[in-house]
């Protein structure tokens, strides 16, 4: 046997091994981002570390070991804190605010909106998409929960009235006609 055969043998062994090998190696190095980021040990998820078994896929087992791990760790970093927040527009009006939402895929059943003092807060959860039993290999839209917390100037009269249409979720308020309206303030003037 030359140094080319023994070389190739080399080779042909890290070949077989380098797969399982290198997804190992990011899912430890994802544990350690975890301890690192948190602080904690790395908690046991449902199934119990072990290497990939013969029967399985190793790309969806790693799949689901890193989406265990990243998700962990987003629990930990917003135990109940929302995802993102959507975009909005409000329009003025002397006679109300209108406060417009940018929601699409997500249900009116999954939208909460409240007022509290001033502000608007519209809270919610978008859906991880679900067709027919597909996952999802690439995704640019913000998913899970939301939350957006929206000032309003002036002061308001009357009960919100709130509507999804074409996902856009739409608050009307109507505003104080008293307040809304201009009229001089005397300064130093002592009655």
């Amino acid at each position: 046997m030359n140094r080319n055969d023994v070389n190739r043998n080399d080779v042909n062994r890290n070949e077989q091994t380098m797969p399982s090998a290198g997804i190992d190696e990011t899912i430890g190095r994802i544990e350690d981002l975890y301890r690192t980021v948190t602080g904690l040990a790395v908690p046991s998820g449902d199934a119990l570390y072990a290497p990939i078994p013969a029967e399985r896929d190793p790309a969806e087992h790693v799949e689901e070991q890193l989406n265990r791990l990243l998700g962990m760790l987003g629990a930990w970093a917003s135990p109940s804190g929302p995802a993102w927040a959507p975009p909005v527009s409000i329009l003025e009006s002397e006679s109300e605010i209108v406060v417009e939402a940018d929601l699409p895929g997500v249900g009116r059943e999954q939208v909460t909106v409240t007022m509290q003092g001033n502000a608007v807060v519209v809270t919610g959860s978008r859906p991880l998409p679900r067709e027919n039993g597909a996952q999802l290999r690439q995704n640019e839209r913000p998913l899970g929960p939301f939350r957006r917390v929206i000032m309003l100037p002036g002061t308001r009269s009357g009960e919100p009235v709130a509507q999804m249409r074409d996902g856009v979720l739409e608050v009307r308020i109507q505003k104080d006609s008293q307040a809304a309206k201009p009229h001089t303030i005397l300064v130093n003037h002592v009655n």
